[in-house]
């Protein structure tokens, strides 16, 4: 299923996972329905920021219950590590304010 960015508010998103690429990307999948869906802006388009904080405040004003920061190394081998047999992926909870004005400072 293909979800947009503008049409989140019609479902109930269990959880937020922003994917950390490499050299500064972030992208957006959302759970909805325990199934990991990638976050379209346009039809063509995905969400996609350059910082972390860029990606939290777009989706800051959204009711989501839990976000994780996500961050796969496909570069195991490069240091020394065997080839994968396994996952790396690490998750990191990530809070975000229930009132997202307060939080900026003038």
């Amino acid at each position: 299923m293909k979800v947009q960015y503008k049409h989140l508010t019609n479902y109930a998103i269990d959880k937020l996972i922003i994917v950390s690429l490499e050299q500064a990307l972030y992208q957006a999948l959302v759970v909805i329905n325990n199934e990991e869906h990638i976050v379209w802006d346009t039809e063509s388009t995905l969400v996609q920021t350059r910082t972390l904080n860029a990606m939290k405040e777009r989706f800051e004003t959204l009711t989501i219950p839990e976000a994780v920061l996500r961050q796969e190394s496909p570069y195991d081998e490069m240091v020394g590590q065997a080839s994968k047999y396994h996952s790396n992926r690490l998750e990191v909870p990530l809070g975000f304010s229930a009132n997202p004005i307060t939080n900026k400072l003038h």
